[in-house]
């Protein structure tokens, strides 16, 4: 027996409530505001079947689901709700954003290419008039892109990093039993998400790094791609290099039982089960942070507008592994 099940969905939530823009004179919060609208674009499918080979019995199960957001009509001069900051460290910038035509909470920042190598490569960056683009720069320094060609790396080189939300979301499971032995293994995970990770603090150079400071530019050709050790901030505005991969799949669920009421053999006795759990048994990830499935979301923020960002991660603690032992008795 195959269940199939399949929905297809295109969801608009309205009048999102938003500060109005007032000025910094006002004296006073601003007003909420009805403005900005979501649309939500996607299908979901669940396939399920079960069925027996004489002893064996069987239940299998997959899930899958594709969606699609974008923001629209917000009632701004730039059409855009802007992000908190001093959010990855102390005094940093504006990182993620609601804006009309982009995914809810897209991280914004400055595209990178790489690093200056030598005084060669940061002299012969120049625009086509011939104007150095970053002319205070060192070897080592991050090479930033100048978008518009201006010769200046300013906030209108900034754009689209990448988007917290994923394309894809997908599960399995599988249970069985035979002759008293039960199977169950369960995984989910999802496909086509960013994160932003920051786990030390820039503003403090005393913060500690991550080991991944272990393969910073300490001369030509050492790294291309984690910048030299500097008390200037420079390499350490917002940029693609905290925007990494999200996707994941996790093996949630492994248990092992069995059942020893068919050895007993007591009248009273209908099950003596015993079993075995992993939780959280493996995570098939290129994240390289502690946990990709975090979910970070600022709910702490004042501004309930700020409450939509997600796929952040200041280093929250993972989700650990966990071994069970059980068992269930049924008279």
């Amino acid at each position: 027996m195959l269940i199939v099940t399949f929905d297809w969905y295109n969801k608009q939530t309205k009048d999102w409530l938003i500060p109005a823009p007032i000025y910094a004179t006002a004296g006073t919060d601003a007003p909420f505001i009805n403005g900005g609208d979501v649309i939500n674009k996607g299908v979901e499918l669940a396939l399920s079947t079960r069925g027996n080979r004489g002893d064996f019995q069987y239940q299998i199960g997959v899930n899958g689901s594709y969606n699609k957001n974008h923001v629209q009509n917000v009632p701004t001069d730039d059409g855009i709700i802007h992000g908190a900051t001093n959010i990855l460290y102390a005094n940093s910038e504006e990182f993620y954003r609601a804006e009309s035509g982009h995914a809810i909470g897209y991280f914004w920042g400055w595209q990178t290419n790489g690093l200056f190598q030598n005084s060669a490569e940061v002299s012969q960056y120049v625009n086509a008039d011939g104007k150095k683009i970053q002319p205070n720069a060192k070897p080592g320094d991050l090479k930033y892109v100048d978008q518009n060609g201006d010769g200046i790396i300013n906030d209108q080189d900034k754009v689209d990093l990448g988007d917290p939300n994923p394309d894809f979301s997908y599960g399995i499971n599988f249970s069985c039993n035979w002759r008293g032995f039960n199977v169950l293994v369960a995984g989910y995970g999802v496909q086509g998400n960013e994160i932003v990770q920051s786990y030390r603090d820039q503003s403090n150079k005393y913060s500690n790094y991550t080991t991944d400071i272990l393969d910073r530019w300490h001369g030509e050709g050492t790294s291309n791609s984690i910048p030299r050790v500097t008390d200037n901030n420079i390499n350490y505005k917002f940029s693609d290099i905290y925007v990494k991969d999200g996707s994941f799949f996790r093996i949630n669920n492994v248990t092992l039982g069995y059942d020893f009421a068919r050895l007993v053999q007591a009248g009273f006795l209908s099950k003596l089960r015993i079993y075995a759990s992993v939780l959280n048994l493996y995570t098939f990830t290129k994240y390289s942070g502690m946990d990709p499935e975090i979910g970070y979301g600022n709910e702490s923020a004042n501004d309930p507008s700020d409450r939509y960002s997600s796929g952040i991660d200041l280093g929250y603690y993972p989700s650990p592994r966990t071994f069970l032992f059980g068992l269930n008795v049924k008279f």
